[in-house]
């Protein structure tokens, strides 16, 4: 992980050489986390205000170093830009200012949207719509609640770590981690379609693909408008997969373990620890970090009905095993699954969330595993869904002029928000109509980034690029770091290139 493509261990390096100052800057932290790392292929998890300082210091680097070369760098703070519009070879930017009344308009050459998530605000009482920040659900959840959160991925584990560090955890003697909880300890359940927790990070070893490769996809592109079939791509992953492991691949247990969610995750761990094959890596996880450099293109080139069933049936599968959580966070999580006091629960496809008003709770009615329907009521609901692929539901200005405008593309990931669906079959007709119809992502080039209609195709000049939430949709690992730097990391180039030659 780091700000540059090439250099994907930068903040681990930048770590290690400001262990002394992180000590000073956060004496509060478990000495563990002071602690080198071990080996030069290992990368240690932190705490997020490492990375914060990780950014913010190469950020002042960024700037002192174009200032030496007689670059000016202007920063903006407390201005924020609510329209962008392409007139000849510049672009308008128009923005409100916290200091002054009317707006501002300022023209430049080039723009690049990076304007990171949006969360779709809801100000019902003891519903989060973030998890972030964390200090405020500490404040305003008391202790001993009981809390729903919503989804499983990464964020929602970060919250349930947040609801529970009230209590410590300790090492057994056999070395298992085991969670002490406080005199009065939140519980916590974990609600999603799937029920399904990202994997833990394993090692990976030295198997190369022979099957899963850019060559093999380019070889099996349809002719029309070059396009992949997902069946393609699924029979290129089973190929490489039967290849690298000897044997056939149970894809239904893949999909829906049969094992409740603690007996999967402690497999997960044991697996991440020792391995899956004799030399203690773990080969799934090998044979996809080689998709890594070309995933955005597979995407890309799905065909149109493929890509809405693979956001629809494959999108959490997918992120279950690439976006995976590390040895330290599954550790304690496990702890605090065999304390009680968190729950991971499958909703399946049919479900409904919804506030009830008779008994203030917010509800969960869903049929369980053996059958039955049942309904859960919680009195405080946390939405840790992380970004929602709509534009639609960002509110801000820009965005919704950017819609206006006709610069986004309709339809593709447009899943529905987490709304609390009303209880009136009516209502109900009305809301399921409304996100059908909800607006997509950014129109872009994926290659370049480029918002198409807004930019000249000719050169920088006019040009309006965008990366991260704006381009999910289009560009399936779009809010990863490694993706994000991929992306800032062509656009700065050419840009660099256009203004080198004059």
């Amino acid at each position: 992980m780091g700000v540059y493509a090439a250099q994907p261990g930068d903040f681990q390096a930048w770590v290690d050489q400001n262990l002394a100052y992180l000590l000073e800057r956060f004496p509060n932290y478990p000495k563990q986390v002071f602690e080198p790392q071990r080996g030069p292929d290992s990368c240690r998890h932190y705490p997020r205000a490492f990375m914060g300082e990780y950014l913010r210091t190469r950020f002042q680097m960024a700037v002192h170093q174009a200032k030496r070369l007689n670059l000016t760098v202007a920063r903006y703070p407390r201005h924020e830009i609510i329209d962008v519009k392409r007139s000849g070879r510049v672009v308008r930017l128009t923005a409100n200012c916290d200091n002054l009344q009317g707006s501002l308009v300022y023209e430049s050459d080039a723009v690049l949207l990076a304007t990171g998530h949006w969360v779709a605000e809801d100000h019902r009482e003891n519903y989060f719509d973030s998890p972030w920040p964390a200090a405020r659900l500490l404040s305003e959840i008391p202790a001993g609640a009981t809390v729903a959160v919503i989804g499983t991925s990464l964020s929602a584990i970060e919250t349930a770590l947040t609801l529970t560090s009230d209590g410590r955890f300790s090492a057994s003697h056999s070395g298992e981690l085991q969670y002490i909880p406080s005199g009065r300890p939140r519980r916590v359940y974990l609600y999603s379609r799937r029920g399904l927790l990202p994997k833990v990070r394993g090692k990976v070893g030295a198997y190369e693909n022979q099957y899963l490769t850019p060559a093999a996809f380019e070889s099996r592109q349809s002719p029309d408008l070059a396009r992949v079939s997902l069946e393609r791509v699924f029979e290129l992953l089973n190929q490489e997969l039967e290849a690298a492991y000897g044997r056939p691949i149970d894809w239904e247990a893949v999909l829906s373990p049969g094992q409740d969610p603690q007996t999967v995750l402690a497999h997960s761990l044991r697996e991440a620890v020792t391995g899956d094959e004799p030399g203690g890596t773990v080969i799934w996880q090998t044979v996809l970090r080689q998709i890594f450099p070309y995933i955005r293109d597979w995407y890309a080139h799905l065909a149109p009905v493929d890509r809405v069933r693979f956001d629809q049936e494959f999108t959490s599968v997918f992120f279950t095993h690439v976006a995976t959580q590390p040895h330290i966070n599954a550790a304690k999580l496990l702890a605090l699954m065999k304390a009680g006091l968190v729950h991971v629960v499958r909703l399946g496809p049919r479900y409904r969330f919804y506030h009830d008003e008779s008994s203030s709770a917010y509800r969960f009615d869903y049929t369980d595993a053996w059958g039955q329907p049942t309904s859960d009521g919680f009195p405080f609901v946390v939405n840790a869904r992380g970004q929602n692929a709509a534009m639609a539901t960002d509110r801000s200005q820009l965005a919704q002029n950017l819609i206006r405008a006709g610069y986004v593309r309709s339809g593709g990931m447009a899943e529905a928000p987490e709304d609390l669906v009303p209880k009136s079959e009516a209502a109900s007709a009305r809301a399921k109509e409304s996100r059908a119809h909800l607006s997509g992502t950014l129109r872009i080039d994926p290659a370049t980034g480029r918002v198409r209609s807004l930019s000249s195709k000719q050169s920088i000049y006019g040009a309006v690029y965008a990366v991260g939430a704006m381009t999910r949709g289009q560009i399936i690992d779009a809010s990863m770091a490694h993706s994000l730097c991929r992306s800032t990391d062509a656009i700065s180039k050419e840009l660099l290139d256009a203004l080198l030659r004059g």
